[in-house]
């Protein structure tokens, strides 16, 4: 009897003592903790990764339509030189995803309304693919922004992001952006006639 019960306080000693035991409680608690803190670590880079590929994507965007409003007649060599900008402007981060188009358009010169796009694409190339309206094609603008027989440049982009880590967390995302410019002189000639319109 006397040996039952030693051994019963025994054995509530040491479920006492194990209870008691800290031992091992910080290598569980971080178990509970590591993955929020990783996945907080990675919204944090992918977050601020996409911040970054952001701004410069609306960048250029902005940046392509005053670069070729600036000038008084483009070609198509012309057009590629400051798609070669671009792409040092989004480095780091790829550009095989960023399509831009430019896109000249002139109102007619009765009605400001009636918009159309005034240059054929052969000195107009896009990048990687963009669509592009074709010569004459009806393109509609803000009801004011033109004036009859005036023009703008117009340049519509996209972007695919990617994200750099938790892709199949997140996925992608597909980005569009517009800018419009006015050009610095009347017009901006890309065919070689003076930007006289036969679309009218």
């Amino acid at each position: 009897m006397a040996f039952s019960l030693s051994c019963g306080t025994a054995r509530k000693s040491r479920w006492r003592s194990f209870g008691s035991d800290a031992n091992g409680v910080a290598a569980v608690e971080f178990a509970y903790v590591a993955p929020i803190i990783l996945l907080m670590l990675i919204g944090i880079v992918e977050v601020s990764r996409a911040v970054s590929i952001d701004r410069r994507f609306g960048l250029v965007t902005s940046m392509v339509a005053d670069l070729v409003a600036r000038e008084k007649s483009m070609t198509s060599a012309d057009l590629n030189a400051v798609y070669k900008i671009v792409d040092q402007i989004m480095s780091p981060y790829d550009t095989s995803t960023l399509k831009l188009a430019v896109i000249p358009v002139k109102a007619s010169p009765s009605d400001a309304s009636t918009t159309r796009v005034y240059p054929a694409t052969t000195n107009r190339p896009s990048l990687n693919g963009a669509s592009q309206p074709a010569k004459c094609a009806g393109y509609t603008l803000s009801s004011g922004l033109v004036a009859k027989g005036a023009s703008v440049i117009v340049v519509e982009s996209s972007y695919t992001y990617k994200p750099l880590i938790a892709n199949y967390i997140y996925g992608e995302a597909n980005w569009t952006d517009k800018a419009i410019a006015s050009p610095r002189n009347s017009c901006v000639d890309f065919d070689g006639d003076n930007c006289v319109s036969t679309c009218f």
